[in-house]
């Protein structure tokens, strides 16, 4: 079995950062992530508004993933550490495992969204994703939830793209109308013609395996500010002996 002085679960970009300070400082590491290395950073970078908003971040995280090798798999537990890959599963022994798999939108769970079975319903980041994609949301868009600067990003972006769409701040529950998609939403006592919802209502750290390690970056601080996370990385880099 392999064995490593840490294993860093996430490639984005605290544990791109992470990774090459215990690199150069001479520890064995494994990076493993379930998706491509840059995490919602790359997402960023394929949207205009966002690419120019997080460039010195994007920058940052383009030279990291030419110098760090990372093994494309979901950590499923981390210790032992055993990861599930396209390949079966793996397992190794790791002193210290480092979690950086980064920040969710919140799901409204006290909503009723959550609960139809109907398409057109996405948190922001999920629509995010999808734009980045290249796939298209929908023709009229109403984003619900809290006025944050990501919000003002969020709608610089759409406009952009030429979708219609309008927000409305609420901290209400919100009743989505419709079958099979959304043809409207009631919210404030409202009601709102459109045939895509979109919800933010904050952050929470992503790790729904519950996995024990030190969370650095996102993980800890759950915020679109990622001056935030950059301080969060450098509090602890600065701690590694």
């Amino acid at each position: 079995m392999v064995s490593v002085d840490y294993v860093i679960i996430g490639a984005g970009y605290a544990g791109l950062h992470c990774a090459k300070k215990l690199l150069e400082k001479g520890f064995e590491i494994l990076v493993f992530d379930m998706r491509a290395p840059g995490g919602e950073l790359e997402v960023f970078s394929k949207l205009e508004s966002f690419a120019e908003k997080y460039s010195k971040f994007i920058e940052q995280i383009k030279e990291l993933k030419n110098e760090i090798d990372v093994g494309l798999g979901t950590v499923i537990k981390s210790k032992p550490v055993i990861v599930s890959s396209k390949n079966g599963l793996k397992r190794f022994e790791a002193r210290r495992a480092i979690l950086c798999s980064g920040a969710t939108d919140t799901a409204p769970v006290r909503l009723n969204v959550l609960r139809k079975k109907m398409s057109g319903i996405y948190t922001l980041d999920q629509s995010l994703r999808m734009l980045a994609e290249n796939k298209k949301l929908g023709e009229k868009i109403l984003i619900t939830g809290k006025r944050e600067q990501i919000i003002d990003l969020a709608e610089k972006q759409l406009e952009e793209l030429g979708y219609t769409f309008e927000f409305v701040e609420t901290e209400e529950p919100v009743e989505v109308l419709g079958t099979e998609r959304v043809n409207g939403v009631r919210v404030n006592g409202n009601e709102y013609k459109c045939d895509t919802l979109i919800f933010f209502n904050g952050r929470e750290p992503f790790n729904p395996l519950k996995l024990k390690g030190t969370p650095v970056g996102n993980v800890s601080v759950c915020s679109y500010d990622y001056s935030k996370v950059e301080e969060n990385v450098k509090n602890f880099l600065a701690k590694i002996q």
